[in-house]
């Protein structure tokens, strides 16, 4: 088990940090919000009865979803590119940072991101929940962000380059954000959905805004952590066989 210096630690979340908060990555976390806005606006205009709780949540759950895959997948995998770009990466790599340390570090600020959009999300949405709700999506929110940022890490380490990512990035971010969003729309695309974490998360959101008893059930939580765990498993068979550089 490698030693983690939390000074190195500290290191690699102040550079990843500030590579989300410019202008090449910050665009995501606000398209996802001002999504949710408008959606909001746009359910409440087409609506005869005005807008009520569950358009609320299918705004709410559509924004959360565009974030987690957004930032996730396509963030992640694009910050690990454009460091290969500007062979900071390298650098990095035959520092005193070790792998796990870089790992640790890319994913937090991304993962912290990720939950932080997802609050002002709701508080857009203006979904009124309880403690017990509040702890169900953040919790959902936190298993998504993880499952997510492990996959953009596995995208980053195939990317030469930013437009690379971009490339490679695109089909998965058409199933994690698609299929829920029309999940309602096919019942093949409903079942699928049920087994990707981003639809368990779109369904917690409804099951809160339904008010329904049970906000997730075994086989939701099973799916999430399944896919959280072969994200994991295949990241560090991809990492050890290749490092952070398939070059």
């Amino acid at each position: 088990m490698k030693t983690i210096h939390m000074h190195k630690l500290g290191a690699v979340m102040e550079m990843k940090l500030r590579a989300l908060l410019s202008k090449n990555f910050i665009v995501m976390p606000l398209f996802a919000v001002g999504f949710t806005f408008i959606m909001k606006l746009a359910y409440g205009s087409f609506s005869e009865n005005g807008l009520d709780d569950m358009l609320r949540g299918m705004a709410m759950a559509n924004g959360a979803l565009i974030n987690i895959s957004g930032i996730g997948v396509y963030c992640v995998s694009a910050a690990l590119a454009e460091e290969k770009e500007k062979h900071t990466l390298r650098v990095l790599m035959t520092s005193s940072v070790n792998g796990l340390e870089f790992f640790l570090g890319s994913l937090l600020p991304f993962v912290g991101m990720m939950m932080a959009v997802n609050v002002v999300i709701a508080v857009v949405a203006e979904v009124a929940m309880t403690g017990v709700q509040w702890a169900a999506y953040l919790g959902v929110s936190l298993l998504s962000a993880v499952t997510s940022a492990v996959i953009g890490m596995i995208f980053g380490i195939f990317s030469k380059n930013q437009v690379t990512a971009s490339t490679v990035t695109t089909p998965a971010l058409l199933v994690f954000m698609m299929l829920p969003m029309f999940a309602n729309l096919n019942d093949l695309m409903g079942t699928v959905s049920g087994f990707l974490f981003t639809g368990v998360m779109q369904q917690t959101v409804m099951n809160i805004v339904t008010k329904q008893e049970h906000l997730t059930d075994g086989l939701s939580i099973a799916v999430m952590t399944a896919e959280i765990v072969a994200a994991v498993v295949c990241f560090l068979v991809i990492y050890r066989k290749n490092g952070y550089d398939s070059d």
